[in-house]
């Protein structure tokens, strides 16, 4: 998430059309996650902040719903990985209370 206080984004590709955190899509204003939502559901895909949640996907090039239970059993969650997407969560609500 590049900034916590705007849209919550595991995605770190500002450059994303999709991404609500892209400058144009800030600039637009109340875009969340939607457009990103739309385009996976369209080609049978699953958002990358679901595969970012379990695992370092820097290698990974198959975004399908076939490939993400590939990932989920390459990846299962470890406790660590469950409190650092809760501290993730924590610290953008925290952020946006502010």
């Amino acid at each position: 998430m590049t900034d916590p206080g705007r849209h919550f984004c595991t995605c770190k590709d500002l450059a994303c059309p999709c991404n609500p955190n892209n400058p144009k899509n800030l600039a637009k204003g109340g875009l969340g996650c939607d457009a990103c939502i739309r385009k996976n559901l369209a080609r049978g895909e699953v958002p990358s902040c679901m595969f970012i949640s379990l695992g370092d996907t820097s290698e990974w090039d198959d975004w399908s719903v076939e490939g993400f239970a590939r990932f989920v059993s390459l990846h299962p969650r470890s406790e660590e990985g469950g409190r650092s997407s809760a501290e993730h969560s924590a610290t953008f609500e925290a952020a946006r209370k502010n």
